[in-house]
């Protein structure tokens, strides 16, 4: 198909001021490449950059920008690149005045008066539908006003004679089949760059997500893209594209990105059976998406002979009262038990543990450490808790709480930082450090668990990063705070 003439740039910008993210294992920005694949499909020429991966500064992205010249310039940003994000829409618009910006992502949808600030247009929600009428508007306009041009595209805000309008929503994309698969051929860099910064047992590695939507509310998730309705792509749309990516790109490893990958287990279970007729002996990686209370001992038995060797399990806190508050719906029994069968069939498991949440103390934190200690994954994760814009926890903290750090703005520390972004009830800033540091000391500084961690490795890829992650545990204990631990 012949490509039309406007042409789009999609950056996922760089957070240069970030720490406490995860850079062992960068994903490519899979959101921008679908975005990508439905315009190509359509007839426009896109590429997608991704500045993260590649540490460069809004000034060579502008580099980048002036080389390409594309008409429509598309910034992705969440709580972590909103601040990299709105800085670069004000270079581009600065530096190229007639280039069209547009800008989506989490944040984005939660906050989208804030990004229309320094950008045309935001998309809002999920984006492949909208970015491409988006496009073709633009591609069609005779210098029409931007409200004639675009005020009946569902699902984005904009401006226009110094007010800002917002459509009405767009329904969320219901058969996820008739997406085209991630445009990687499109993207810079080329997608073997990613295995070099993955923490892979086999490369080349390569990201898939076979759903979208969760059902559950806790409190302290953001759902502004994908909505609270599971949406599942078919087993043989899913096996479709890990065949095209081992053919195509002689990818090793896959790592599933859902968020409730064993949602409908039947599903999962007739897209394990595909991979396992056909013998690619892929190296499966579940570390989102596994729900404790969303197994089967069948399940399991598949899931280790499709290859999967590690997955992940939210977790929250070991405290069943918390867990209601969070609305975390999860017995904890089922937690015991998932690790437990996990361990005994030979999968890696990684716990995900959340401290200074609502209604914490230094019991139920205490208890969070004890009970991650006690079902004993291979790996727990433990995150002081992040208030996103639009989850329940940001308004949660706006009513009941007190902000330590201006969220709306953007944050420069993900996850696996230390720290504290409120105070909410018993949880203060000086107790939830002292925890953090306490969980860290008490569940990794264990012989055993050193000889565990060290058993479940097997590539060198994955021991770098268990010895980049065990320095950084040490650091992180070094850094004690003035007040002792109880």
């Amino acid at each position: 198909m012949a490509m039309k003439n406007t042409s789009s740039f999609l950056i996922n910008p760089y957070p240069y001021y970030a720490s406490g993210i995860q850079e062992d294992t960068i994903y490519p920005p899979v959101g921008l490449l679908y975005l990508a694949a439905v315009l190509e499909r359509n007839g426009f020429s896109a590429r997608v950059l991704d500045a993260n991966v590649l540490k460069l500064s809004n000034h060579e992205v502008l580099k980048r920008i002036k080389k390409v010249k594309p008409e429509i310039v598309g910034i992705s940003a969440n709580v972590v690149l909103a601040r990299a994000a709105k800085e670069l829409a004000v270079m581009v618009k600065k530096k190229f005045p007639e280039i069209f910006i547009v800008m989506g992502g989490p944040i984005v949808s939660a906050l989208p008066e804030d990004f229309l600030a320094v950008c045309d247009t935001v998309v809002l929600h999920e984006g492949e539908e909208t970015f491409l009428e988006l496009v073709e508007r633009y591609h069609c306009q005779k210098k029409r006003s931007i409200f004639s041009l675009f005020g009946s595209i569902p699902g984005i805000a904009f401006k226009s004679k110094g007010k800002i309008f917002f459509t009405k929503p767009r329904n969320f994309i219901n058969n996820l089949d008739d997406i085209p698969f991630p445009a990687y051929h499109l993207l810079e860099p080329d997608l073997g760059f990613y295995s070099s910064k993955s923490r892979a047992r086999k490369i080349p590695v390569a990201p898939i997500l076979t759903s979208r939507g969760c059902p559950f509310n806790c409190i302290y998730c953001n759902k502004s893209i994908f909505g609270h309705i599971f949406r599942a792509r078919t087993p043989e749309s899913v096996f479709g594209e890990i065949e095209y990516l081992v053919t195509k790109y002689g990818i090793r490893q896959i790592d599933i990105l859902d968020d409730n990958f064993t949602l409908n287990q039947a599903r999962a279970e007739k897209i394990l059976d595909l991979i396992i007729k056909t013998k690619f002996d892929l190296a499966l990686n579940c570390q989102n998406g596994i729900r404790a209370d969303k197994l089967t001992s069948k399940l399991i038995k598949k899931m280790k002979q499709a290859g999967i060797f590690k997955v992940g399990i939210g977790i929250e806190s070991g405290d069943p009262r918390i867990l209601k508050i969070i609305k975390k719906d999860l017995n904890l029994k089922d937690v015991r038990k998932a690790i437990k069968d996990f361990r005994k069939i030979g999968i890696i498991v990684h716990g995900y543990f959340m401290l200074g949440l609502p209604g914490d103390t230094e019991h139920s934190m205490q208890k969070t450490i004890d009970f991650a200690k006690n079902v004993n994954p291979q790996v727990a994760n433990f995150a002081i808790a992040i208030p996103f814009p639009g989850a329940e926890l940001y308004s949660l903290i706006e009513k009941k709480g007190k902000f330590l750090v201006d969220i709306r703005r953007g944050i420069s520390s993900g996850f696996f930082g230390s720290q504290v972004f409120y105070e909410i009830d018993e949880a203060k800033k000086e107790t939830v450090c002292l925890f953090y540091r306490k969980a860290i000391r008490e569940f990794y500084f264990r012989p055993q668990k050193i000889l565990d961690i060290a058993m479940s490795i097997h590539s060198f890829p994955e021991f770098a990063w268990s010895f980049r992650s065990g320095l950084s545990l040490i650091l992180s204990i070094l850094k004690r705070p003035k007040y002792a631990f109880p």
